[in-house]
């Protein structure tokens, strides 16, 4: 497959969210999806604030059933996981993925998340993330959304 090989390496680059009741922010993002000899690829996020001070990080799998179907695993320490399935389909310039959760686990300190999406958007050696969520009484809205660079 070739957006499985394309989207492999280390993305880094700022990103920017907001969402109801908090204010506008800006981060450095690192992106790390690693081939693993098997069917799915790893995944591996962190974010920085502006004085290099730790946002979020996350980890997970991408793995492909087919061509253009395939399942992504991520859980954060903040304690939500999410089961996303979603397709990938080829653009003009590269390829794009959509992700639909279909399900979100939360532990019971945990702020509410009720529902999830991602979106990778790959043109070469750039990628675009966008996540948006359905979370704490609010509907599904934007809320993160970051421009990668590959880092060579």
């Amino acid at each position: 497959m070739v957006f499985r090989n394309a989207i492999q390496g280390r993305w880094i680059g700022k990103g920017r969210g907001w969402y109801p009741a908090i204010a506008e922010f800006e981060y450095q993002e690192t992106l790390e999806i690693t081939d693993t000899g098997r069917p799915f690829l790893t995944y591996r996020q962190s974010t920085q604030a502006s004085d290099g001070s730790p946002l979020h990080t996350e980890v997970g799998y991408f793995r492909f059933l087919s061509d253009d179907r395939l399942e992504f695993v991520v859980a954060q320490p903040t304690g939500i996981s999410e089961v996303l399935t979603g397709s990938v389909e080829p653009t003009e310039d590269g390829y794009r993925a959509l992700l639909q959760a279909q399900q979100v686990a939360r532990t019971e300190t945990s702020k509410l998340v009720d529902s999830t999406n991602r979106r990778f958007l790959l043109r070469g050696e750039s990628l675009s993330v966008g996540f948006s969520m359905a979370a704490m009484g609010q509907p599904m809205q934007p809320h993160l959304s970051s421009e990668l660079r590959r880092d060579v």
